[in-house]
């Protein structure tokens, strides 16, 4: 039988209860209080802070995967523009099937990489989730060459004044790039990231690890999900 969402994320929080009691998880102190608002599906939902979105608004959505319910619920709400990314086949060619995308999406067929050129990933036994790590539990012995650019060619590229919300869901590439957002922390507003450790990618002290260093930038955390793996941080202007 299948949950509802409200028992679906209390389900996912009762195992989060578990995990903090045998040390594989630890608590987080928010240090932000924002309004704060969940959009999209309980599987590829993320929760923003909405005021100051709006049409001029840009966000870039990072792992398109299957599920852009997140993407498409901030287009209706803010009337914002929204650039997708993701260089895996299966999601290139989901997305090229799609006839019923909004003028205000827009889809890059590369992922986000510390630098530019194609990266060695490896693919999955089957579905969709490819990652640079070989330790990632979804993943098979297989590679695939597949394109990437940094985020600063990325930004410069797209001519972006302003990401306004950055959301990151790259299978365990997310460690390599906590130093790409530092640097561009003055273009970001809002970050979005789905650490991996859970899934064998690394640690969760390297987690942890992340989250302190954007703190220390400037990085306010005020949301995170039932899973303790997708945390929201929105920057702090005074820092």
């Amino acid at each position: 039988m299948k949950l509802s969402p409200s028992l679906h994320r209390c389900a996912r929080q009762i195992k989060r209860l578990g995990r903090l009691a045998t040390g594989r998880d630890v608590i987080y102190r928010y240090n932000a209080k924002p309004r704060k608002a969940l959009l999209g599906t309980v599987y590829g939902g993320w929760t923003i802070a909405p005021d100051r979105l709006g049409a001029d608004s840009v966000m870039y959505s990072f792992g398109v995967g299957n599920d852009i319910s997140f993407d498409l619920e901030a287009i209706r709400k803010f009337g914002l523009t929204v650039h997708g990314f993701d260089p895996s086949p299966e999601a290139v060619r989901w997305i090229s099937e799609r006839t019923d995308l909004p003028a205000r999406y827009n889809f890059h067929p590369y992922g986000l990489g510390v630098k530019d050129g194609d990266v060695s990933f490896f693919a999955p036994d089957e579905g969709g989730m490819y990652s640079l790590n070989e330790t990632h539990k979804h993943v098979g012995k297989k590679r695939i060459s597949l394109p990437v650019k940094s985020l600063a060619s990325i930004i410069a590229s797209l001519h972006t004044r302003y990401v306004d919300v950055l959301k990151m869901d790259i299978e365990g590439g997310e460690y390599d790039q906590i130093e790409a957002i530092i640097e561009n922390r003055s273009s970001i507003g809002q970050v979005l990231i789905e650490f991996h450790h859970r899934i064998g990618v690394a640690p969760l002290k390297e987690t942890v690890r992340s989250v302190d260093r954007l703190r220390a930038a400037g990085f306010d955390l005020f949301h995170l999900s039932e899973t303790s793996s997708e945390f929201s941080f929105i920057r702090n202007a005074g820092r």
